[in-house]
C-alpha cells in the first residue's frame, strides 16, 4: 500500500521545469492538527519576508500555487495531497520533514564555525606585531567566527546557530582538555621538544575561562540580536545589522575576555587600551568581510531554499531545540 501511493506521489509531482515560475513561497511547516481535523494545512512562508499563513493543501495543489513553489516544496505538497486524498494522514509522519537543521550546509558552516574557533584559541599563545601595535595571533582568525554566526543566524534562524555555538564550545573544550593532557605525558627519550610542546600548549586555567565566559555571551548576543533585527527590519539591510550586532558581540567578548584574563595582572589602564585596539581591529575586520557574509549568505538561501526569520522563536540560549 505505501509503495503504491509513493508511485502516485511520484507522477503527481513531475511538473516540467518550464513551469516553475519563481520561489514566491515555501513550506515551512505543518498545522500539527491535522489527525484530528483530517484536513491537511500547510504553513507557508512569503520568500523574503516575515510573513506566514496557513493554507489548505488541496488548495496548494493548483497551478496557480505549485508555479510559484520549488520542486522540492511541490514534491512536499504533491505527498501531503495524496496523503490527505487517500485518508492514510499517518503516512505524513513518514513523509520527510522541511527542516532547516536537515540541510547539508548547515554541517559544512558549522564545521568551518568550529574550526576557526579552535585555531583562534590554539593561536592566541602567540604574541605578534604589527608596527607598534602588539595582539594575539588569534585576532586573525576569531572574526571569522562572527561571520559564520551571522551566515547561520541569517539563512538557518538562532536555533541552529544556538546548536552550533554550543556544539563548537565543547569541542573547544575537550581540544583544550586534550592538548592539556599531553603535556603531562612522559615524554620519549627520543624526544627533546617536551619543554617547547609544553609552552606552546599549556595555556593557564583563566585564560580558558575566560575565553569560554567571552565566547558564550559575544556569540549568543550577536546571534539573538542578529535574529531580531531582521524580523524588525523585514530581513532588509543585512549590511546594517551585520555590523551592528557584531560591534554588539564583539565588544560585549572583549571586554569581558580582556577583564578575566588580565585583572590584577597588568595595570588597569592598560585593560581598556587593549580593549580599544582590539575591539576597533575586529570591526574593521567585520566591515571587511562584509561581501563575505553577503554571498555566503545568498548562495545557501538559493541553494537550501531557507530564508528563516525567527518570528516566535525561543531566544533561551541553554535550550537545544530545534
Amino acid at each position: 500500500m505505501i509503495n503504491k501511493l509513493f508511485r502516485q506521489i511520484k507522477q503527481l509531482f513531475q511538473v516540467p521545469a518550464d513551469k516553475i515560475i519563481s520561489n514566491t513561497y515555501r513550506v515551512i511547516g505543518i498545522n500539527a492538527n491535522y489527525q484530528n481535523t483530517a484536513k491537511v494545512y500547510v504553513r507557508v512562508q512569503v520568500t523574503g519576508k516575515a510573513t506566514t499563513f496557513d493554507k489548505p493543501v488541496s488548495e496548494l495543489y493548483q497551478n496557480k500555487w505549485l508555479d510559484k513553489f520549488s520542486r522540492e516544496d511541490i514534491a512536499h505538497i504533491a505527498a501531503l495531497y495524496s496523503a490527505e486524498q487517500s485518508n492514510n494522514l499517518d503516512l505524513i509522519q513518514k513523509f520527510p520533514q522541511q527542516s532547516v537543521a536537515n540541510k547539508s550546509s548547515v554541517i559544512s558552516v558549522g564545521i568551518l564555525f568550529t574550526t576557526f574557533l579552535i585555531l583562534s584559541n590554539l593561536a592566541a599563545f602567540k604574541i605578534a606585531a604589527f608596527g607598534s601595535i602588539n595582539y594575539a595571533a588569534g585576532l586573525i582568525f576569531f572574526p571569522l567566527t562572527y561571520v559564520f554566526d551571522d551566515v547561520l543566524t541569517e539563512v538557518y534562524g538562532f536555533k541552529v546557530s544556538r546548536r552550533i555555538i554550543w556544539m563548537a564550545l565543547l569541542a573547544n573544550t575537550i581540544v583544550f582538555l586534550g592538548t592539556w593532557i599531553t603535556i603531562y605525558l612522559t615524554p620519549s627519550p627520543f624526544w627533546s621538544y617536551q619543554e617547547a610542546y609544553a609552552t606552546v600548549y599549556q595555556g593557564t586555567l583563566r585564560v580558558f575561562l575566560a575565553s569560554v565566559i567571552s565566547y558564550f555571551f559575544g556569540e549568543f548576543a550577536n546571534s539573538i540580536i542578529l535574529a531580531k533585527l531582521k524580523v524588525l527590519t523585514s530581513g532588509k539591510r543585512l549590511w546594517l545589522r551585520a555590523i551592528t550586532s557584531t560591534m554588539i558581540g564583539v565588544g560585549i567578548d572583549t571586554i569581558l575576555f580582556t577583564h578575566i584574563a588580565f585583572l590584577f595582572i597588568i595595570p588597569y589602564p592598560a585593560i581598556w587600551q587593549i580593549i580599544g585596539t582590539m575591539y576597533l581591529l575586529k570591526v574593521l575586520y567585520e566591515v571587511c568581510a562584509l561581501p563575505i557574509t553577503y554571498k555566503i549568505s545568498n548562495y545557501l538561501k538559493r541553494k537550501d531554499n531557507v530564508d528563516h526569520y525567527d518570528v516566535k522563536t525561543n531566544f533561551n540560549p541553554f535550550s537545544l531545540e530545534l
